[in-house]
């Protein structure tokens, strides 16, 4: 097969799963849209088109071949906002305010929901877009306790992660307290795999406890291997979703790790695993729990003294704007657990007992494909 062959094949495949999310799209979002011609052709100066006069949505080969599929449907998004302008809206607005309501109406990521999406400006991931003057402070402040944390001293090492979530804590009551922008965003993280592994959904449930995010078990389309993919989509603002994501491949190379010693150790076949990993994760999460017991209750009642206002019903109402944002990008969610695997009660008691000696910090080695830094240089 020559190139030109399989491109060919690859946008057939493509286009075939583009109307599956258009029509996916509109059930979820409860939008009642005709099925538009969907092609896949070279674009000069944008990353798709939608015309009105033929009903025809356009995606840039460019776009297609070079992004992810994350991307693509952005852009899709992007394109059935104008469609609903057109013909449910019975508008000629381009980016105006009845482009805006589309978007609202279908939850288009706002970096979608731009006039110009120009191919030169490409779209650059919000990750690496500027920090805050604050958001940079507290992010320095994390990097500096996240190396204290590796300390051979096991006090000092326990003493810096309190540390850690302490200024976690206080970092995102200031935000609430003081109205700062509440702006949300989401991270994927892909596991290339048709499920998700039963630890991943302790660790997430773990990650949404402690630190101020949503997680939504998502599918996402692999168009070179033409299947679906599990994934976890992290939702919140900025600081927490890079706090969670770190947190969350901190905590899968530690069970991973963990397991490894404990296994090699004690001679054991790979069938108690998912036993010793989940007393791990258990172990790991009533030391948070201890830890933001201890600091929640002293924060609250110093602001709400301080303040001369209930601080719980501010987080409750900051809770509320993330889940509403949550609900308006995923308005058909529905609860996912864990399975009920079988648990080894021996060796659940031995994970639990490891995990409650976790302490989070930096890894002593870092990988290209994934990240465990926070995103603030090095």
């Amino acid at each position: 097969m020559n190139f030109k062959t399989f491109l060919n094949d690859l946008h057939s495949r493509m286009i075939v799963q583009l109307y599956k999310e258009f029509e996916n799209i509109c059930f979820q979002h409860r939008v009642n849209l005709k099925k538009p011609l969907i092609i896949i052709e070279q674009l000069n100066s944008t990353w798709g088109n939608w015309d009105p006069l033929g009903r025809v949505i356009t995606l840039s080969a460019q776009l297609v071949e070079e992004y992810s599929w994350d991307i693509i449907i952005g852009v899709l998004k992007h394109e059935m906002a104008h469609q609903i302008v057109t013909e449910v809206f019975n508008s000629e607005d381009i980016h105006g305010k009845s482009f805006q309501k589309a978007c609202e109406l279908i939850g288009v990521p706002k970096e979608y929901c731009k006039a110009s999406l120009n191919i030169e400006n490409k779209i650059t991931h919000w990750k690496n877009s500027t920090l805050g003057e604050e958001e940079l402070v507290v992010m320095r402040k994390l990097d500096k306790l996240l190396n204290l944390a590796q300390s051979a001293n096991e006090h000092e090492a326990l003493l810096a992660m309190e540390k850690v979530q302490e200024l976690n804590l206080k970092y995102n009551l200031n935000r609430i307290q003081e109205g700062l922008d509440s702006s949300f965003y989401s991270l994927i993280i892909n596991f290339k795999k048709k499920c998700v592994p039963t630890t991943y959904v302790y660790i997430s449930s773990l990650i949404q406890a402690h630190y101020f995010v949503n997680i939504i078990y998502s599918e996402l389309y692999d168009p070179l291997c033409d299947e679906s993919h599990k994934i976890i989509e992290i939702i919140g603002t900025r600081h927490n979703v890079l706090m969670a994501e770190y947190v969350f491949y901190f905590l899968k190379e530690t069970i991973e790790s963990l397991w490894k010693i404990y296994q090699m150790n004690n001679n054991l076949p790979a069938r108690y695993k998912l036993s010793y990993q989940k007393g791990v994760l258990v172990g790991f999460q009533n030391k948070l729990d201890s830890i933001a017991k201890n600091k929640l209750y002293n924060e609250i009642n110093f602001y709400s003294q301080k303040h001369n206002n209930s601080m719980s019903e501010i987080i409750i109402l900051e809770n509320k704007k993330l889940n509403e944002y949550t609900k308006r990008i995923y308005p058909r969610l529905s609860r996912q657990g864990a399975s009920n695997n079988k648990v080894y009660s021996e060796y659940y008691a031995d994970g639990k007992s490891d995990g409650k000696k976790i302490v989070i910090n930096k890894p002593v080695s870092e990988t290209k494909n994934q990240i465990y830094y926070l995103g603030i240089g090095k």
